[in-house]
């Protein structure tokens, strides 16, 4: 009899116990990327990246062009020239092929770099305001519904904070959650 309640004394305490440790803290959520595609400085953000890339765009275009007409005029001279001076222009070719690719990646590594560097302000400002409207709600965290890595969410339980934030980082219309849903979708 003594080992049944040795056995059950602690059944009966995690029994007793277990609703203490089952509260949920509050939570928040959002959708941080298509709250953050809504704020003002975003798209000046991706003006100013637009600009860059149709720069960026416009000078590889011209090292293309360079290479296609050394490419054209060395196809229209090699059968008159020498085999030392074929060797040589095909590994003239050759490098510059080479250039413009590594060319392209710089471009593509400038782009993302200029991408961080103008939307890293625009993730901070959007921390801080989640924080805030956290701290003055009382929640002890937020699930970020833009990324779809949540399986349910009880809305009752939680609390949509979209709005407050919102306010908060300067979003002078807060659009619905449909308007924020058709933005991350694409």
């Amino acid at each position: 009899m003594t080992i049944k309640k040795t056995l059950l004394l602690p059944v009966f305490l995690l029994i007793c116990l277990l609703p203490a440790y089952a509260q949920e803290g509050k939570f928040g959520f959002l959708d941080f990327n298509g709250t953050m595609m809504l704020m003002p400085e975003y798209h000046e953000a991706e003006i100013s990246l637009q600009k860059l890339q149709s720069d960026l765009r416009e000078e590889l275009d011209r090292s293309k062009r360079e290479f296609e007409r050394q490419y054209v005029e060395f196809m229209l001279e090699q059968d008159h020239l020498s085999p030392s001076i074929v060797a040589k222009r095909q590994k003239e070719l050759q490098l510059l092929m080479d250039n413009n690719a590594m060319f392209k990646q710089r471009i593509q590594n400038e782009l993302e770099q200029q991408r961080d560097n103008l939307l890293d302000p625009l993730r901070k400002k959007l921390l801080m305001a989640v924080s805030q409207v956290c701290r003055k709600s009382g929640l002890d965290y937020v699930i970020d519904t833009g990324t779809r890595t949540y399986l349910y969410i009880n809305e009752t339980k939680g609390v949509d904070i979209s709005h407050d934030v919102y306010v908060l980082v300067g979003i002078e219309s807060p659009a619905t959650k449909e308007d924020v849903q058709i933005i991350t979708d694409r």
